[in-house]
């Protein structure tokens, strides 16, 4: 970062270096050092690991392996042992972290690991994190192994009041729109995991009420080391600021006042279950080890912490992760299969998209996405659907919208918290293009993505990886678990009359009001086989089941034609 640009974020007001050595020095005496490993050397007490096999097949070859996490509970499987099997360093960055269940297990299990003499560093986007100060204030005194900062906090605060909430708004709405979205788990540099989780029940399989269906990837080799050269870029940045010095925890710890959680109480039953997996060297093995696919190439992208700052290296810096992106995309001459959980192309995204389609007039654009039903942002959705027909139209994108309910619920979210009731969303973010290149992170192809959020992720060079990303994708989009997305037949006359006043009113950035629209989501026909939009039998075999199907609450459907017709301006900022 440039040191003549100061910062101009709600991070901005510091607190006196006199105020922040008195927290210093009480939370020496407040910090946990228990050790429970002889020596306190982690390395003694750490859990054997089948992963260290991967690892020794890179060193032995010089290719990566990576495996593909597709199901949350084998997502915080992998998480929880190798917690267990850390010997030097556990590094975490996210998005999002709660402290419910899964979010709860997870810090114990790394408080666990800092009594053994493991260092523990955690970096959490601080917007929509934990935010009770009493909690907060018990997490920064835990143990002298364990160190938390927030990134970008409002104020300089860790929990944010609907009061400084709109006072933000009003003052500094650049500066709290720019978040950090990377999520990044690496243990001792050599196993990084990255791709959409964040930590709560939700992404895990936990929530008896909504899950998403979401992804990761576990990478051992070159692109490890990259993501502790990221985490350490954004540990050092100013706008990572340490816990204890955030003034309403500071404060807290000066006047003695913190949680007293009881962090080994018994487990749920699932949660206990699931535990004692993560001792288990031959599940471990069986998930992890042998479903390791061996690649060409593994690359980390990540876009630099400056990219939140108003400033020249800040602009820079929101190119990193993006123009790979839109590089790789442009470089498709067959295919791209793409799965975002907010389809709302970002400027440069439709540009690439526009471009290929011109070049490669036959090539296949398939998107698997969130319907009105499955989405966790209904105002989102609204926005995608106000451009549903440029996207089917000009860029000729088969689309595939996730149903709340698919088929294979009870196998892809294999938990016993998820019962008939639950209702699933789509929140993976990846790309497979021409059967060879793939990218599994945090990045939503949108404009948040583009120029206000940072984003990190990996580009694998592969076919065998690419051909099982493109299974499980495909598995997404199948009739049983999406709906397809298409335009409605034609009617003679009208429907050129329709499609041009629809066409200027979708242009407007307001008033978007025409009501017919030119597409329809379509539901197949048993016993008819599964073709897609464009093939001569589509609409014998399909039946059009309306823009909305599935979702019964009609306040929600209006609000969504709402957004899409008035709100249109606001689309760089969701």
């Amino acid at each position: 970062m440039n040191p003549l640009v100061r910062p101009r974020n709600v991070t901005a007001c510091h607190r006196s270096p006199e105020f922040l050595k008195r927290v210093d020095q009480t939370l020496q005496v407040q910090k946990g050092s228990e050790s429970t490993c002889a020596g306190n050397d982690a390395r003694h007490c750490a859990l054997d690991t089948p992963l260290e096999n991967l690892w020794r097949a890179y060193q032995a070859d010089s290719k990566p392996r990576v495996v593909l996490l597709e199901k949350g509970s084998d997502a915080l499987l992998v998480r929880l042992h190798l917690i267990k099997a850390a010997q030097k360093r556990i590094d975490i960055q996210t998005f999002i972290w709660v402290d419910d269940e899964s979010g709860h297990l997870v810090l114990q299990e790394l408080l666990a690991a800092a009594k053994r003499g493991v260092e523990v560093n955690i970096i959490i986007d601080q917007l929509f994190s934990m935010d009770n100060t009493w909690f907060l204030s018990e997490l920064a005194t835990l143990h002298k192994n364990l160190h938390i900062k927030l990134f970008n906090p409002i104020f300089r605060e860790a929990h944010t009041s609907k009061f400084d909430f709109f006072s933000a708004l009003a003052c500094c709405l650049s500066s709290l729109n720019r978040r950090m979205h990377n999520k990044v788990f690496l243990v001792d540099g050599r196993y990084g995991i990255t791709g959409g989780r964040n930590y709560q029940d939700r992404y895990f399989d936990w929530d008896p009420a909504f899950d998403y269906r979401d992804r990761d990837a576990l990478v051992v080799g070159e692109a490890a080391w990259q993501m502790r050269q990221s985490f350490d870029e954004f540990w050092q940045h100013p706008y990572s600021v340490a816990l204890e010095h955030l003034d309403d925890v500071s404060q807290r710890i000066l006047a003695d006042q913190r949680n007293q959680s009881e962090w080994f109480t018994p487990l749920a039953p699932h949660a206990r279950q699931l535990a004692m997996q993560a001792f288990d060297y031959d599940t471990i093995r069986q998930k992890f080890v042998d479903s390791a696919l061996v690649a060409e190439s593994v690359e980390y992208f990540s876009d630099s912490p400056d990219k939140v700052v108003h400033s020249r290296s800040g602009k820079k810096a929101n190119k990193a992760l993006s123009v790979k992106i839109r590089d790789l995309i442009l470089s498709a001459r067959q295919e791209v299969i793409m799965q975002t959980p907010y389809l709302v192309l970002s400027r440069k995204a439709y540009r690439a998209m526009k471009k290929l389609r011109r070049q490669h007039p036959d090539i296949r654009l398939l998107v698997s996405t969130n319907s009105l039903a499955s989405t966790d942002a209904f105002y989102v959705y609204a926005i995608s659907f106000k451009h549903k027909r440029r996207y089917l139209k000009r860029l000729g994108l088969l689309i595939y919208e996730y149903k709340p309910k698919p088929a294979y619920w009870r196998e892809m979210f294999a938990s016993p918290v998820v019962n008939e009731n639950t209702r699933f969303g789509l929140h993976a973010k990846s790309f497979v293009v021409d059967s060879r290149w793939s990218l599994i992170g945090s990045h939503n192809f949108d404009h948040r993505s583009d120029t206000l959020n940072t984003e990190a992720g990996l580009i694998i060079k592969s076919p065998e990886v690419a051909q099982a990303l493109k299974s499980q994708i495909k598995r997404d989009t199948d009739p049983e678990n999406s709906w397809v997305v298409a335009a409605k037949e034609e009617v003679p006359v009208w429907s050129a009359v329709s499609g041009l006043i629809a066409s200027m009113s979708r242009a407007l950035p307001v008033f978007d009001v025409w009501p017919f629209r030119y597409s329809s989501s379509y539901e197949l026909v048993s016993p008819y086989p599964a073709v897609e939009p464009g093939h001569p039998d589509f609409y014998r075999n399909y039946r059009a089941v309306g823009s909305f199907p599935a979702v019964d609450l009609s306040s929600k459907q209006i609000q969504t034609i709402i957004i899409s017709a008035f709100a249109g301006f606001a689309e760089p900022v969701m």
